[in-house]
């Protein structure tokens, strides 16, 4: 292709890569002053299947409909033409100058408490949100849903920083007779939610795909390699478990953390669903998050704290779409930050000083950490030791995880340890269990909680019990049920059968949140569409 002239007009000079139904190159528009690159795609199925043939010809012609009716806005590459010749499909686009998201993302080498970090700071994300959620918004008004939003997919433009959504080639007219077929899954694993993943998206579905995509910044991993809650499916992004097999943790106000779980819930019903209501919330963190990331990020020092300020107005100048540098910190409302991170560092002297002069200290304002009422007191004072554990049961052991927790007024999910706690005068219950602040926790005290949990997950998979549930055997649990059994772990294998909910599995191995079952169906299931059996 490189060197040939299409259309009379578009001459090829560079392959920039393909995949599924297409290839992409970089060509000039010889009828153009100064011969203007462009962008030409071309249809190329990786089947001579006429089923294949046919869903790769829809797609062109879905993404160049959708193209011309969303070029208008900025953030969106203009369609220039769309024809065919000698039998092969063309689309021509705008040239985006500019870097995608893969490599933004990587995480730097950062950390915090001992922990890698993703490279986006609590700023860099929601000012990403804003960016990408503003283009989203135009997209699914016009009655569209992109539904293959990933870093590939979202080009840095060079001229101004903002960003540039790309690729509508799987693109689907909500509520259209033409549309691809529902029944057809598009999209990149780890990026696209449940619903998606048997051919029902919805607008949600993108804004799962934009939570993950934030996740993946905050912690340096792609979402398809973060541990998951088996019981909800839910993402475990905030912090990796200790049994976890990469370890991470997510520098993050509660606030921005709950906004980016609501975008990545595992039931659609449970999500956002809309983008504008996305950024009504991320606007009203707008008053609390200066506060939150003095507290919470790595400043020591009043110098620190200062330049904080100066580097959230330089990522607003670069990356925010919405608010000027100004909009975020008024001069007055500076000023007034300032006061605040003077009396912060105040306070944090006092406190050093009167824990210097006191051998009694506390950890928060609720808990005196020389209570003698504390069973394992000396979780806060000092690492753990194999002979702290020896000879405990499942359940002591239970308790002396979760009474870290409970210092800090924890509510707890399970009966027996809420019920245990419940008397002892010292427990005051303040969060529930899905509201505990990130951060609380001291790095000794964050230490012993992985310690004790590798500890339990050891002891599990060395006997083989697991307390009351049997992560052998599982149930389908699913809002869309049935799901599908495939030939391997991932969407891009065969179906091999169905099953619907209540029908129990037999898990015989596990791969990147896919198991592996043996019946009722030899094959391979999505791990956070089935629930472990307990008693």
């Amino acid at each position: 292709m490189i060197g040939k002239v299409i259309s009379g007009r578009y001459q090829i000079i560079q392959n920039l890569g393909g995949g599924g139904f297409g290839q992409t190159f970089l060509a000039e528009d010889l009828q153009l002053p100064d011969h203007q690159k462009c962008v030409v795609k071309k249809l190329s199925p990786t089947s001579n299947d006429a089923f294949v043939v046919k869903i790769a010809s829809r797609l062109f012609e879905t993404e160049a409909r959708v193209l011309h009716k969303l070029g208008s806005h900025d953030r969106i590459p203009r369609l220039l033409a769309h024809f065919e010749e000698d039998s092969e499909f063309y689309l021509v686009q705008e040239l985006i100058e500019g870097d995608d998201l893969t490599q933004e993302l990587i995480a730097k080498d950062r950390t915090v408490d001992g922990y890698p970090v993703g490279r986006m700071k609590e700023t860099q994300t929601i000012a990403f949100l804003m960016d990408i959620l503003e283009t989203l918004d135009f997209v699914h008004q016009q009655g569209a849903i992109h539904r293959d939003i990933k870093p590939a997919n979202l080009m840095r433009r060079r001229a101004d920083g903002k960003i540039v959504l790309i690729d509508f080639g799987a693109v689907k007219q909500v509520g259209t007779a033409t549309a691809i077929g529902s029944t057809v899954a598009i999209g990149t694993d780890g990026y696209m939610p449940n619903e998606q993943a048997i051919g029902k998206p919805r607008p949600c579905s993108d804004l799962y795909a934009v939570g993950a995509i934030a996740i993946q910044g905050l912690t340096g991993l792609a979402p398809n390699l973060l541990s998951e809650n088996l019981e909800t499916g839910e993402l475990a992004w905030r912090y990796a478990p200790a049994h976890a097999a990469f370890k991470y943790r997510a520098v993050v106000s509660d606030g921005l953390a709950r906004i980016v779980d609501k975008l990545v819930k595992y039931d659609f019903r449970d999500r956002y669903q809309s983008a504008e209501a996305v950024l009504t919330d991320l606007r009203k963190l707008d008053s609390a998050i200066a506060p939150t990331l003095v507290s919470n990020i790595e400043q020591t020092d009043f110098q620190e704290i200062t330049s904080s300020f100066e580097a959230r107005d330089n990522v607003a100048t670069k990356f925010s779409p919405l608010k000027s540098p100004r909009d975020y910190f008024p001069v007055n409302r500076r000023n007034q930050l300032v006061a605040i991170a003077l009396g912060i560092v105040s306070a944090i002297a006092l406190v050093g000083t009167v824990m210097f002069l006191r051998p009694s200290s506390v950890i928060n304002n609720n808990v005196n950490v020389s209570s003698p009422n504390f069973k394992y007191l000396f979780l806060s004072e000092r690492p753990i030791e194999p002979q702290d554990v020896a000879g405990k049961s499942e359940y002591e052991l239970d308790i002396m995880r979760n009474e870290i927790f409970a210092r800090y007024g924890r509510r707890f999910q399970d009966p027996e340890l809420q019920a245990y706690f419940n008397k002892q005068p010292w427990y005051k219950p303040i969060y529930e269990p899905d509201r505990f602040p990130e951060g609380l926790l001291t790095s000794i005290e964050q230490q012993n909680v992985d310690y004790l949990l590798n500890f339990q997950v050891r002891s599990v998979q060395k006997t083989g019990n697991a307390n009351t549930c049997d992560y052998t055997k599982r149930v389908v649990s699913d809002p869309n049920p049935p799901i599908n059994v495939r030939q391997g772990g991932g969407v891009d294998y065969a179906i091999v059968g169905k099953l619907n909910n209540g029908t129990q599995i037999t898990v015989t191995g596990e791969k990147q949140g896919w198991l592996q079952i043996s019946d009722p169906i030899a094959g391979w299931v999505a791990a956070n569409r089935t629930k472990p059996i307990c008693l």
